[in-house]
């Protein structure tokens, strides 16, 4: 088949000295907190605040052991750091709580020394607890203090690795009832603003420095403060970031995190795509875990992605072949051999009437019908294998569905669910200068 052409336009040595004084003066600052090791109850009056929030780290020794896993709640998962001091993990309580516990499962690698520390604003911190003598295993803390953010700051490891927390859990009263992760400051979704060019939120653009695995990648991120789902945007056969370039704003502005990215060579295979697509999350999250960027602690370690043609072929590679992609929009797709009815991901496909180089009933309409345990979206718009790329097709109505799309399945945040699955979309599927066809696995 030819394809047009899609271009447009061992850790440091920490000497006990200088230990003994880290920690003097943060125990001067904590107004003596608390040393000892509690025993492991849990008062009946405390209630959970950690688990499910946006938690975020100062490293990771891999993928496997992300900030998030310390804190959703599975003793069989768990984050863990890079081997050096000192290292911290935070979370996100979402608003200003009272703490009174803070309850600390360790892996085998344990902190010997450590602070817990409370935040307003994830800048300036109160120590609310210190120890010297770390024993590992479950270790619940008593603490008072109040805050937004709560982290453990490691200063010294009590093994030759890092730091590994099964659970990181802290109890108390306040937080908790907030918007889901990332979207406490986005207002309620109105057709206007979904449909407007930018959404409520400022945003800025990154180079990404020494890109691994693809040729190239430009993120856009809010300003705002916080932690929010990543988006992995991959262009299309013979094509550039310049294809999407559209998209990645218009994601970012509503609370989203996104690498545009150039891929390897022009002619690259959707195989080859989905690879690069894996590479580019890869580099998103370890951007997010490391210090001295403006990335830092924006990705709270969900992960989506969406891709034009042959990079909606990648995109469905990705969903298939990668646990940490929850979520993806391919764009008029395309894959020679595929066998995607494995993927049980959310998937929104959206196709062009007039594609005669990846027709939907080829491509997208019989990997849609194959996937029989995802929630689905399918639709078909006025145009030819072009109208997702930058310059092309009703971009109100594409960004509204996009927007919804990803905020509903990477944040579930359902305020979004009315513009895909409601009444708020009908409008829309039933005006076939807007939509040729609609197929959903409503109500989701």
């Amino acid at each position: 088949m030819r394809f047009p052409v899609h271009s447009a336009g061992a850790r440091s040595a920490w000497s006990a000295a200088l230990l003994a004084l880290a920690v003097a003066v943060a125990t001067a600052l904590a107004g003596g907190a608390v040393t000892a090791r509690a025993a492991v109850t849990v008062r009946a009056a405390d209630e959970l605040l950690s688990q499910g929030k946006p938690a975020t780290a100062s490293s990771v020794e891999n993928t496997g052991t992300p900030a998030s896993a310390a804190v959703d709640g599975n003793v069989a998962t768990r984050w863990s750091s890079a081997f050096s001091d000192p290292q911290w993990l935070r979370v996100d309580l979402g608003a200003t709580a009272t703490i009174s516990q803070v309850v600390l499962n360790w892996e085998a690698a344990y902190g010997r020394a450590f602070q817990i520390q409370t935040s307003a604003d994830a800048l300036t911190w109160t120590t609310v607890y210190v120890t010297v003598a770390g024993t590992g295993g479950v270790q619940t803390l008593p603490v008072t203090g109040t805050g937004r953010y709560v982290r453990m700051l490691g200063l010294a490891r009590g093994t030759a690795y890092g730091y590994s927390l099964r659970e990181f859990q802290v109890y108390g009263s306040g937080g908790g009832t907030t918007p889901p992760p990332g979207s406490g400051t986005i207002p309620d979704p109105t057709i206007a603003s979904l449909e407007a060019t930018a959404g409520p939120l400022a945003t800025a653009t990154y180079t990404v420095p020494n890109p691994s695995g693809y040729k190239a990648g430009t993120i856009t991120y809010p300003t705002a403060g916080g932690s929010y789902p990543g988006i992995v945007l991959m262009p299309g056969y013979q094509g550039t970031q310049q294809n999407l370039s559209w998209l990645g704003p218009r994601l970012a502005s509503w609370g989203f995190v996104v690498v545009n990215v150039d891929t390897n060579t022009l002619s690259d295979t959707p195989d080859q795509r989905g690879t690069e697509i894996r590479a580019a999350g890869t580099q998103l999250l370890n951007l997010s875990n490391a210090t001295g960027n403006p990335i830092s602690g924006k990705v709270n370690g969900t992960l989506g992605v969406s891709g034009h043609s042959m990079g909606g072929g990648g995109t469905m590679v990705a969903l298939r072949d990668d646990s940490r992609f929850k979520a993806g929009a391919p764009l008029a797709p395309y894959h020679t051999s595929p066998n995607f009815a494995g993927v049980t991901k959310p998937t929104f496909f959206l196709t062009c009437a007039s594609d005669v180089a990846a027709p939907g009933a080829t491509y997208a309409r019989p990997w849609y019908n194959s996937m029989t345990q995802a929630e689905k979206l399918y639709i078909e718009v006025p145009g030819d294998h072009l109208c997702p790329m930058t310059g092309y097709g009703n971009k109100a109505k594409q960004g509204k569905w996009l927007v919804s799309f990803f905020s509903r399945w990477l944040r579930d945040d359902t305020r979004f669910t009315p513009f895909l699955c409601g009444t708020q979309r009908d409008a829309d599927r039933t005006n076939p200068s807007l939509v040729t066809q609609w197929t959903d696995t409503c109500p989701f």
